[in-house]
């Protein structure tokens, strides 16, 4: 097999396995299923995740296997200290536990408005409610066990986007890549880590449709992404915006270069995107408020911002001091500048995804109802990971692609 074109598709049929059980624990959530089957789509998932680690398959990823466990190990074995990790992810998850009920905050009859509780209930649950699953099964809440199940969610994506190198010297890179610019938002409870994986591996999917690859199966392509865009919607709100990019990138680079419309494509990410759209429905149904609404008129807000230098000022200092963003965007420019000609399509992808995805988060700081300065001192270095794996894991990606195909046209000449 061509080295620029290698793939390997058991990796591939895992992740969907994989991310098609987490999925359907939120599915089951979502129609009050009886806990039995919520409690056996687990054991299937937890047996699952640990087949990975078996001598069975996959042995060439050993170093992969290692760092999962680590990871695991570190995240039992760590206290939670993110605010937004115990108030969003374990204080939702410990209220689901014990309510049973995914929909409780709709069913309670309860029309006041809170603030701060309704930012909390309105936010997506996939991972809230496969963290509550475990906790059911094991028949007690701590604050142990439950973050645990982030690992578990960040396999799929990490096993896909893996699956693309053939050697080892790739993989190893792009591990420590991963570990070096966000490794703890793996293991505190955070979602900007889980987000920021899938992110990326449904970039490197749409790309592989849009490129009209043949090297994997199409269909394989469109469920695994299906699959990852359902789980960046439900996983946190930038999640969808993330599925919104990242579809019109690829709806430009499509225009571009085929002069016409995948409608695949589309009616992929238009289904993935119906359960958050359900679940924001029945929110706004029930006047409670999304966060960036519940401080006035967001137009009249965006403008006045727009218009005070100091937030401007905030902004690209806040920038500026982020230094592994400042790392990534570097290291790619270089690789990007090199390799231009050969990988065009790719590049320009990249760039779309960045440029949109960027623009959301600065409008997304604008809109915030909280003061600027604030929203970026608490998540300024977290918003940029999506962005910060985007730029480390296409260089190593470029640099393989290329790399290949010289040794492949040195080989042939022999």
């Amino acid at each position: 097999m061509n080295a620029n074109n290698y793939v390997n598709e058991s990796l591939i049929k895992y992740s969907i396995i994989l991310g098609f059980s987490i999925l359907l624990n939120y599915f089951l959530w979502a129609i009050n299923a009886w806990q039995l089957l919520k409690h056996i789509n687990f054991i299937f998932l937890l047996l699952t995740f640990l087949f990975f680690f078996t001598p069975i398959k996959f042995n060439n990823y050993w170093q992969l296997k290692v760092i999962i466990s680590l990871l695991l190990i570190i995240c039992l074995g760590s206290p939670t200290t993110p605010v937004d990790s115990r108030v969003l992810f374990l204080f939702s998850s410990k209220i689901l536990f014990y309510e049973s009920d995914l929909y409780f905050r709709l069913n309670s009859g309860n029309e006041s408005i809170n603030y701060f509780t309704d930012i909390v209930y309105s936010k997506p649950k996939l991972a809230i409610a496969l963290s509550a699953t475990f906790s059911q099964l094991l028949g007690y809440w701590n604050e142990i066990y439950p973050k645990s199940t982030s690992i578990i969610i960040i396999l799929p994506p990490i096993v896909f986007l893996v699956s693309f190198f053939r050697d080892k010297v790739f993989v190893l890179l792009w591990i420590f890549l991963m570990l070096f610019f966000s490794g703890k938002y793996f293991i505190n409870g955070l979602m900007d880590g889980i987000i920021a994986l899938y992110f990326v591996a449904s970039i490197l999917i749409s790309y592989k449709i849009i490129a009209s690859s043949d090297d994997v199966s199409k269909l394989l392509l469109y469920l695994c992404l299906f699959i990852f865009f359902s789980i960046l919607s439900l996983s946190k709100n930038e999640g969808g915006v993330m599925v919104l990019v990242i579809f019109l990138s690829s709806f430009v680079i499509d225009i571009l270069y085929r002069k016409n419309i995948n409608l695949k494509l589309f009616f992929t990410t238009f289904v993935a995107l119906i359960p958050i759209s359900l679940w924001k429905y029945m929110f706004i149904n029930k006047n409670i408020k999304m966060e960036f609404l519940q401080s006035g008129d967001p137009l009249n807000k965006l403008i006045d911002r727009i218009t005070d230098p100091d937030n401007l000022l905030n902004i690209i200092y806040s920038l500026s001091v982020n230094e592994k963003l400042l790392i990534s965007v570097f290291i790619f420019s270089i690789v990007a500048y090199k390799y231009f000609n050969n990988s065009k399509k790719l590049i320009l992808l990249i760039l779309f995804n960045f440029l949109l995805y960027f623009s959301a988060l600065i409008l997304g700081i604008l809109l915030t109802p909280h003061t600027v300065s604030i929203q970026l001192e608490h998540s300024a270095t977290r918003i940029f990971i999506p962005l910060i794996l985007m730029f480390s894991y296409f260089s190593v990606f470029l640099i393989k692609d290329n790399f290949s195909s010289k040794i492949d046209k040195y080989v042939s000449k022999v």
